[in-house]
């Protein structure tokens, strides 16, 4: 089995990766707070974010003795939620899915839109629906910004 169809597409590590931090910092100073340890981990030669806390899952962990089972990891496909205790290796789209719906959304969206998401990467891509407000939301700010350059060209404004 290729590696790429069974994790996901490495071609894009670095995009992935940069997007998938931005949500794991804010994600793990919102649910972990000062109990979350900051370290780090390279990927493909590259330093990324890899925070250490309490599992949420199983609630294994005591911060009081520097123990601190779960964590973020950053893997070449994006972030892997891992906890040595319960071991769920979740990705991180399943781990917002399951802890923060909305916020897996948001998630969804910013991938799609950065052409992430689908068959080969660990993100499924948004239901139709959200795809077609989407478009017809960027229609209509091109078409209002083509009548304001319309009007500006020929003095009507």
């Amino acid at each position: 089995m290729r590696r790429d169809t069974y994790l996901g597409n490495t071609r894009y590590s670095k995009m992935i990766l940069t997007l998938d931090q931005q949500y794991v910092r804010s994600l793990t100073q919102s649910l972990f707070g000062n109990t979350c340890v900051e370290k780090g981990h390279f990927v493909n030669q590259t330093y990324f974010y890899k925070p250490e806390f309490s599992c949420c899952l199983c609630g294994a962990g005591n911060p009081k003795k520097h123990n601190r089972p779960a964590s973020f990891y950053p893997t070449e496909v994006g972030y892997l939620y891992t906890c040595l205790s319960c071991n769920p290796s979740l990705t991180l789209y399943k781990f917002l899915r399951d802890q923060q719906p909305e916020i897996a959304k948001n998630y969804q969206m910013d991938r799609w839109i950065n052409k992430l998401t689908g068959k080969g990467f660990n993100c499924p891509e948004p239901p139709k629906n959200i795809k077609r407000e989407y478009y017809q939301q960027k229609e209509r700010e091109l078409k209002e910004k083509n009548q304001l350059d319309y009007k500006r060209r020929h003095g009507l404004l």
